[in-house]
């Protein structure tokens, strides 16, 4: 990856529908180097996938939770599997420093984000302990900062 390729990737994560004759005069291709450079980025699996960004709060998810999960490590599958399924959890992480788990949800309100701590994660035996902190404003979220 050069750094034609990494404005191409800055440039795409801002804005995927730029059409290619701009995105070429941004970083000094014809249109076909810059469809060329985009397919070797899908290929070389630098990028993903292509969508769109939704604005959570207008879409009725006003409540941004981080749950720290402290559970038997040998028994993670089970849980990280059904969590991955929810629609509520944004994301899951295995960490290190006393919890084994780190997920981010997104739900209505906090009724509905207890009960998805009591009915999708209390519920598994292997859970020992939860920890719940709540978002009060995100004030930057990105992927990745290129």
């Amino acid at each position: 990856m050069d750094s034609v390729d990494l404005k191409l990737l800055k440039i795409l994560a801002d804005d995927a529908r730029i059409p290619l004759r701009k995105l070429g005069r941004e970083v000094g291709l014809s249109p076909t180097g810059v469809r060329r450079r985009i397919k070797q980025l899908e290929k070389n699996g630098q990028i993903k996938k292509y969508s769109a960004v939704v604005d959570p709060k207008k879409c009725g998810y006003g409540v941004t939770a981080f749950i720290s999960v402290d559970a038997d490590s040998r028994e993670l599958g089970e849980l990280t599997k059904s969590l991955s399924r929810r629609r509520e959890v944004c994301e899951i992480h295995r960490m290190t420093g006393g919890h084994e788990l780190m997920i981010k949800v997104r739900v209505k309100d906090i009724d509905t984000l207890n009960k998805f701590v009591e009915d999708h994660v209390m519920c598994f035996d292997s859970v020992k302990n939860v920890k719940t902190n709540l978002a009060m404003e995100t004030i930057k979220e990105t992927l990745v900062n290129l």
